[in-house]
């Protein structure tokens, strides 16, 4: 972002007085808040701009100042680069503020690009720390479904994270027995954590996708682009996608260990080209070296500035440029936390022994546990009260979310919503009523599970001496006394012990075996309807 290249005078920081050292301070922190906790302090350079240096030791003096400064506003100070001008030493630093064990920076950067771009690959090579072996071995950690490791291709919206230290470097180191990566772990060492949101490059999938750009609120764009394939399918489709969202975008070009040369210029060329057409209006800049990644992360928030990298990953070239310019993002927007809490929820999951799990992003405001919100809105458009059980972030516990974070919920109960669970006592009570189905071998649900009930037909072609269905039950109570033939029991009875006769209630049939069918059709009741005595048990926990 524009205001994250701080450059300080070449000689206000060697000894300032009390006044200006105050001044430098303010300035420092407005620098922060608007990087939203990072900044970039260049020493040995105008306010102007201009290179002038400084010998050695002004040079000391300098960096003492500014680690001073650090100290009060609790930040780290980590070099980047340095450099001699003709005046001396000009030195760039990265001013990042310190968290706490159970907090961390998090940005979040969507990975599009056409088919067999690399996508998968790629953050499969950045967040285990293994090279590709050509034939899909770093993309196999990272596919959800089966039938994605069979085809290769991914079809939905994936998650993966990559943590830096507060020196900059990378902590994510796989499990060395299954592969797997500890979040936990990983959170709890890392100062920021870069969330990748690996997207399909389908166009079947064109609308998860769309929903993953939108929906997961990403803060950078990464575009993927094979240099064999070109700019090819869904390339220009993704490119629309995210200039229209106002999301800025850089490129990242694969494959170049396996790229001829030619088509190697052929594929950037056409890529300036698009960039700098009236639709993007962008910069493309070819980042070859770490001056060319701290340039454009200072001014890449600006939405004109667009990085292109070259990489292999295969044989890991440039990935070192990539991983630097990784941790020199910084979130885009600022939130605040006195603002009404909202929360938006991506995905839910029923979580056995938890409950109803909720994830997705907080917009704006704080969260904390055993917070009350409002759940909604439903089909009627109603909100209901909540309460948040408990909180995750990247699969760490923590007691609350700011603006900006990405967490999920475990939700209470509901109160008036029974939420039953498999040890619970259910307190039933049994109940008859007429119910007309069309088809007689629908099973209702009660409680969240089907249910045995009795299904009693009464049926049109059923002659008169057959016998009614026999029901095997089991009851505590004696059987009713046997009454004469013609003689219906009464109402009472029949509910109580569940009686064939008492719940068919069908009308004594003419002795010709039901062949009369014609009178029957003209009652006003369909034949192909059945009329269905439905008994069962309702109640909750």
């Amino acid at each position: 972002m524009e205001g994250m290249l701080f450059h300080s005078h070449s000689l206000a920081l060697v000894s300032p007085n009390g006044e200006q050292y105050d001044l430098l301070l303010r300035q420092l922190r407005e620098r922060m808040d608007e990087g939203c906790g990072e900044t970039i302090y260049v020493l040995g350079v105008g306010s102007d701009g201009g290179d002038y240096g400084l010998n050695e030791s002004d040079m000391q003096a300098s960096v003492a100042t500014v680690r001073s400064m650090c100290e009060q506003i609790e930040a780290d100070l980590i070099l980047l680069r340095e450099r001699t001008e003709a005046g001396g030493q000009v030195r760039d630093y990265l001013i990042r503020r310190r968290v706490g064990e159970a907090d961390f920076l998090e940005v979040r950067v969507a990975v599009v690009g056409n088919v067999d771009a690399g996508k998968s690959t790629l953050l499969g090579v950045l967040t285990h720390g293994e090279l590709d072996n050509g034939r899909g071995f770093a993309r196999q950690k990272l596919f959800r479904h089966k039938h994605e490791m069979e085809s290769g291709r991914t079809s939905s919206v994936g998650n993966d994270i990559l943590g830096f230290d507060q020196e900059g470097q990378v902590v994510n180191k796989p499990d060395s027995h299954g592969g797997s990566l500890d979040w936990t772990k990983i959170c709890e060492k890392s100062s920021k954590v870069i969330t990748f949101i690996d997207l399909a490059g389908h166009e079947k999938y064109l609308k998860t996708t769309v929903f993953g750009m939108t929906g997961h609120l990403p803060d950078f764009c990464m575009l993927m682009i094979g240099s064999n394939a070109g700019i090819v399918g869904m390339t220009k489709e993704h490119l629309g996608l995210a200039l229209a969202l106002n999301v800025p975008v850089f490129v990242v070009v694969t494959k170049i260990d396996m790229c001829p040369a030619n088509i190697l210029q052929e594929t950037l060329k056409l890529l300036q080209k698009i960039l700098k057409s009236p639709g993007c209006r962008k910069i493309p800049v070819l980042v070859q070296n770490k001056d060319d990644v701290i340039v454009t992360a200072s001014n890449f928030s600006s939405e004109r500035i667009c990085p292109i990298f070259q990489i292999s990953n295969v044989t890991g070239e440039n990935m070192d440029l990539l991983k630097m310019f990784l941790n020199l993002l910084s979130s885009r927007s600022s939130f605040k936390d006195h603002e009404p809490a909202e929360f938006q929820i991506d995905d839910t999951y029923s979580v056995p022994g938890v409950g109803t799990v909720v994830s997705g992003t907080t917009l704006r405001g704080l969260i904390r546990l055993n917070d009350t919100l409002l759940l909604g809105p439903d089909p009627l458009g109603a909100f209901l009260p909540i309460t948040v059980k408990s909180i995750h972030r990247k699969r760490m516990p923590v007691k609350e979310v700011r603006g900006g974070q990405t967490a999920s919920f475990a939700l209470k109960k509901v109160c008036g919503v029974v939420m039953r669970s498999s040890h619970c006592t259910i307190l039933a009570r049994f109940f008859t009523r007429r119910q007309i189905l069309r088809n007689c071998r629908q099973m209702p649900e009660i409680g969240g599970k089907s249910v045995l009930v009795h299904l009693l037909l009464s049926t049109n072609n059923q002659p008169s001496n057959s016998k009614p269905p026999q029901i095997k039950m089991q009851s505590t109570k004696k059987a009713p006394a046997r009454r004469e033939d013609g003689v219906a029991p009464s109402s009472e009875e029949s509910a109580s012990t569940g009686s064939p006769a008492a719940q068919q209630s069908v009308p004594q049939q003419p002795k010709s075996g039901g062949r009369r069918r014609g009178g029957q059709r003209h009652k006003g009741k369909p034949q192909s309807n059945s009329t269905v005595t439905l008994a069962g048990a309702v109640g909750g926990c």
